[in-house]
């Protein structure tokens, strides 16, 4: 049995697909399985793997049909044989001591969940940051949720920057929901609830990759998405419900759609807010409709007071200034 299975989805990503795998073949834990989950690329990403499995047999490789990040996941956690489990996505890449630094952590103190911070790597904006959990987190003992109780919805709700004992997500039935850049919320609030052990070490090892997009589709391929978060919410609630674990954590789940409804839905025009505003309340409820509402207007009312963003008008950038409801619009310069 090895000491970790890293889980890689692989669809379409070869530009980035050889660092990523190569931060992998290198890691100080020697004694891991990766296994890597062909979606149905139909560029060079098989190829890629291929190559990497033939000159290292600690590469596996899974060929599916496309069926999306979520299911590729599943299926390898099924195929994983591995003590411990962690994932990487395939544009992403990590630090060689990672997986060794989340092994030793972990059979430590006999964790289900070890969470690291990371580093970010913003292409369009072409800046580096290590993001630290914003909670003053425990470093050198473990806790759970019930100390903890705001943990469950915080930071960035991703699975890549953890370990997971793998007896823990198989027993708890534990599993990814086929449901486009949501499907890591549905996992990792799982397991943060169910851990009984937990432990944080600020290790900034994951590499996160922010990349440039050149879809000039990429604005419709959001607002799309968009109109299915409130779907997604009932499917969040429903597998809560389902695993007994939502009733003690309701109020906290409230205050996180409403933020991550906001985050959503800020994207749309003002027609198409109106719908969304509509199926909230349909769907969801009074309660969250007119707590929603009322961080439209507070946020709206304060940014008119005063607010600086960036805008792009006729083609040039501007940063814009607005105070009392007057704009001072200024030439975008960026230093």
């Amino acid at each position: 049995m090895p000491k970790v299975s890293i889980i890689l989805p692989v669809y379409n990503v070869e530009e980035f697909l050889e660092q990523s795998l190569q931060s992998l073949k290198n890691q100080t834990l020697s004694d891991i399985e990766i296994i890597c989950v062909n979606d149905g690329s139909t560029d060079g990403s098989l190829k890629i793997l291929e190559k990497f499995a033939q000159s290292d047999s600690r590469f596996k490789i899974i060929n599916q049909q496309n069926q999306g990040q979520g299911i590729a996941r599943n299926n390898g956690i099924k195929e994983s044989t591995g003590e411990y489990i962690g994932f990487l996505d395939p544009d992403d890449w990590v630090a060689l001591t990672m997986f060794e630094t989340l092994y030793n952590t972990a059979k430590q103190d006999d964790c289900d969940l070890v969470e690291e911070s990371y580093t970010i790597h913003n292409e369009p904006r072409n800046y580096v940051k290590i993001i630290k959990h914003k909670l003053n987190l425990p470093q050198n003992k473990t806790f759970n949720w019930k100390i903890r109780k705001n943990y469950v919805f915080s930071n960035k709700l991703a699975v890549w920057n953890k370990l997971y004992k793998a007896n823990f997500i198989k027993e708890n039935n534990i599993y990814f929901m086929d449901l486009p850049r949501a499907e890591d919320i549905i996992f990792t609030v799982s397991s943060r609830i169910l851990a009984s052990k937990i432990r944080y070490i600020d290790a900034p090892d994951y590499q996160y990759r922010i990349k440039k997009d050149n879809n000039i589709n990429i604005t419709e391929k959001n607002k799309a998405r968009v109109k299915k978060s409130i779907d997604f919410i009932l499917c969040l609630k429903s597998e809560l419900l389902g695993k007994n674990i939502f009733n003690m954590i309701q109020d906290d789940f409230k205050i996180w759609c409403i933020k991550w409804l906001y985050d959503e839905y800020s994207i749309l025009e003002r027609n198409e807010k109106k719908e969304f505003w509509q199926e909230l309340q349909t769907k969801l409820g009074k309660e969250i409709y007119y707590k929603f509402m009322l961080k439209i207007f507070l946020k709206e009312f304060f940014n008119n007071i005063f607010s600086v963003y960036n805008a792009v008008r006729d083609e040039k950038k501007y940063k814009i200034f607005k105070i009392l409801g007057f704009e001072i619009i200024t030439p975008y310069t960026k230093k």
